[in-house]
């Protein structure tokens, strides 16, 4: 939970904090939503229909757990065309443009979003209206103005649906919209009770064990969940190896698994209709180095030549695995509360995903620290049976940098069905980011439009990287590789813009157009006409290469497929038979 309009920030111990306003009747407003929707309350409840108002904040760890939780209770309870309006307001984005942009995108939120960049009036004064002092807050307003509902904080989006329901007495009822794509999100479970009290904490993780938290939405009727070795498990690999459940939000312990081994955990969506949707999801996770039940200790060195600070960390041996990276020294020594300091930054830290296990080395280009300012290096281990050590702090530190323009050069690998870009940042680069789209949406948009996206997808790069995409890469297709680079100014460089094909694979050749899709666009039914005959095997995917429908065609000759799920936009068909492929364009109105 985040403080609004301060700095200073509160250490919660415990989830499902919730918030309130003092109110018991509403305040009206008039504003304009991120997606242009002209936003006046009153007129939204003299109309009939209750009122959810989610405040919240975008970097905020409550309000990032509960949102998928309102999403799928707007799906459930009609889509803003039944018996409530939600709507979510920011109060908090000030000075960062595209935190609420990043957010959207996230957690693709469908319904209005009132923050300090749109028009009208700005979330900060409707929060100060409504006494919000605390993000998330849920109200929820009846339609003869009476706030009816706050402190409160979902467990679940069946939790919310039915309080809703209860707390309007009956008046609000499920009707479920069906446009929303069945996912399941898989998370690894990384800590629980971290603390640094005499130097220990506690975490879920372990050198034999993986924690993980599904979550699926309100579209998924069931979903198989299974943890394996192998990096490439198809649909069909998923059921039959995998365990089935009905339940929509839950932690599972995978264990008995090998010490310092990478393992894949894959989730299978069933929709409603009884069928597999292709979109599955899968994260990678690795078990703790072998380490014993000693105390984790890490030596660690910081050596700054003209370029680069160089930080070399040494683990004893009852180390399992170890994080390190640097903070600044006036955040880590002063602020209201030293130890709550300290402990957000070593919270981020273990979390980085970065797990080391042997003696490493840990490069940092000087342009990515400010000039003249006091730095640490922190290191902090756990050992076998996953207790965290006290942190190592080296000799503070301090570089110099310019401000020259920064470049990012990237070189593509493409295959068929796979891509792997490696980038390289000059000298003057202080962050950078890259990603790639299809030829048809590069074409289509506003090279400015496209940059910014990837400029913001948050995940920055500080050094070499290479990146490797698979999702909806097919062979013989154009795509585009963009980056951009920043320097310490924060100023943008040229955008970097490499086009290239994917190679055919020896078998697999491009059809002749022998087919016909109609209508297109389309809202609801798109129908393939084809002279071809037998089996074929369609997929749907979005402009970001997501997989977003596959339907097993029996008889090629004519097929016809509901779209009415999924969003409007721009799509792509790729249609296989046998070694031939074809790839069109799709729009949905």
């Amino acid at each position: 939970m985040k403080k609004i309009l301060s700095f200073a920030f509160a250490l919660l111990l415990s989830i499902g904090v919730s918030a309130q306003t003092s109110l018991t009747e509403a305040v009206n407003f008039k504003s304009t939503a991120h997606n242009g929707e002209n936003i006046d309350l009153f007129e939204i409840l003299n109309g009939g229909q209750y009122v959810l108002i989610n405040f919240f904040g975008s970097t905020d760890v409550d309000c990032k757990e509960i949102a998928p939780r309102i999403v799928d209770a707007y799906y459930t309870l009609g889509c803003n065309e039944g018996d409530v309006y939600f709507m979510e307001i920011s109060p908090v984005d000030h000075n960062r443009p595209h935190s609420t942009p990043q957010w959207l995108a996230n957690y693709n939120i469908p319904y209005p979003t009132i923050h300090t960049e749109t028009g009208g009036v700005k979330g900060d004064s409707i929060a100060s209206w409504y006494k919000v002092t605390d993000v998330p807050t849920l109200v929820l307003i009846a339609p003869d103005h009476k706030i009816v509902m706050q402190n409160y904080t979902p467990a679940s989006a069946d939790d919310l649906v039915n309080k809703l329901i209860a707390v309007s007495e009956n008046e609000i009822s499920e009707n479920y919209c069906g446009k929303q794509v069945p996912e399941v999100a898989i998370e690894k479970v990384r800590k629980d009770n971290f603390y640094i009290t005499d130097g220990i904490g506690v975490t879920y993780e372990a050198s034999t064990k993986v924690f993980v938290n599904f979550r699926a939405n309100a579209a998924v009727k069931s979903f198989y969940y299974v943890i394996s070795e192998s990096a490439q498990l198809t649909s069909e690999d998923i059921i039959a190896q995998g365990t089935e459940t009905e339940e929509s939000e839950f932690m599972h312990t995978f264990d008995s698994l090998t010490e310092s081994k990478t393992y894949y955990v894959y989730a299978q969506a069933v929709g409603y209709n009884d069928t597999v949707e292709c979109a599955k999801t899968a994260i990678e996770v690795k078990t703790l180095c072998p380490g014993d039940e000693g105390k984790s200790e890490i030596e660690v060195e910081v050596m700054i030549t003209d370029t680069h600070v160089r930080a070399v960390a040494r683990p004893n041996e009852s180390t399992a695995d170890y994080h390190f990276g640097y903070v600044k020294k006036e955040y880590y020594d002063n602020g209201n509360d030293t130890t709550i300091n300290q402990y957000k930054f070593l919270i981020n830290l273990i979390n980085d995903g970065y797990p080391f296990c042997e003696r490493e080395e840990y490069l940092v280009h000087v342009d990515s620290i400010p000039a003249n300012t006091p730095y640490y290096v922190v290191a902090i281990g756990r050992n076998g049976e996953g207790e965290w050590g006290a942190p190592t702090v080296s000799k503070e530190f301090v570089v110099t940098k310019d401000a020259g323009p920064a470049e990012v050069t990237l070189d593509v690998k493409a295959m068929p069905n796979e891509v792997t870009i490696t980038a390289t940042p000059n000298e003057h680069a202080v962050e950078f980011h890259f990603g790639i789209v299809p030829k048809a949406a590069f074409d289509a948009n506003e090279l400015e439009q496209l940059i910014n996206e990837i400029r913001y997808d948050g995940h920055p790069a500080y050094g070499q990287t290479s990146a490797t995409w698979v999702d909806g890469i097919v062979p013989g297709a154009e795509y585009v590789a963009l980056g951009s680079a920043k320097n310490a100014n924060n100023e943008w460089g040229e955008t970097a813009v490499v086009p290239f094909t994917t190679p055919l694979e020896e078998a697999l050749v491009e059809m002749e157009a022998n087919f016909n899709i109609y209508p297109n666009p389309t809202q609801s039914m798109i129908n393939i006409e084809s002279s071809l005959n037998g089996k074929a095997q369609i997929n749907i995917f979005d402009m970001t290469g997501r997989c977003m429908k596959e339907v097993s065609a029996n008889d090629m000759s004519k097929v016809s497929i509901n779209v009415e799920d999924l969003n409007k936009g721009v799509y792509f068909i790729s249609i296989q038979q046998d070694n031939n492929y074809n790839i069109q364009k799709l729009v949905i109105e």
